[in-house]
């Protein structure tokens, strides 16, 4: 799951770190969530985490659909977790071992 942070990033916005990432699908998708890890960006916990684009290359039909981890108001934690979905229903949940390295995401992050 290659993490691209994009330039001008890691930025401080009131006390907090923010940036903007460019995130690639796995090569082999675990159901029940990818997991994203707050230190993968050198952050110590995650506080909001949103999808700002989706791009479906190579025509398999995944997309995703976000979090499953609920970050509470006042903690930051430390991973999250998103789901991939078919398009074709987006009731179906995209199966283990599904390689969704040619589909990407963009992150954006806030976290400690």
């Amino acid at each position: 799951m290659p993490n691209t942070i994009l330039p001008g990033y890691v930025t401080e916005v009131a006390n907090k770190y923010e940036l903007i990432v460019d995130h690639t699908g796995p090569a082999s998708y675990v159901t029940g969530g990818e997991t994203i890890n707050a230190s993968d960006f050198g952050l110590g916990g995650i506080e909001t985490i949103a999808i700002h684009a989706v791009s479906s290359p190579g025509g398999n039909g995944a997309t995703v659909v976000f979090s499953t981890t609920v970050v509470t108001q006042g903690n930051a934690v430390k991973s999250v977790k998103i789901k991939w979905f078919t398009t074709a229903s987006m009731a179906t949940e995209s199966t283990a071992a599904t390689n969704l390295s040619t589909q990407s995401i963009r992150l954006q992050i806030r976290g400690v």
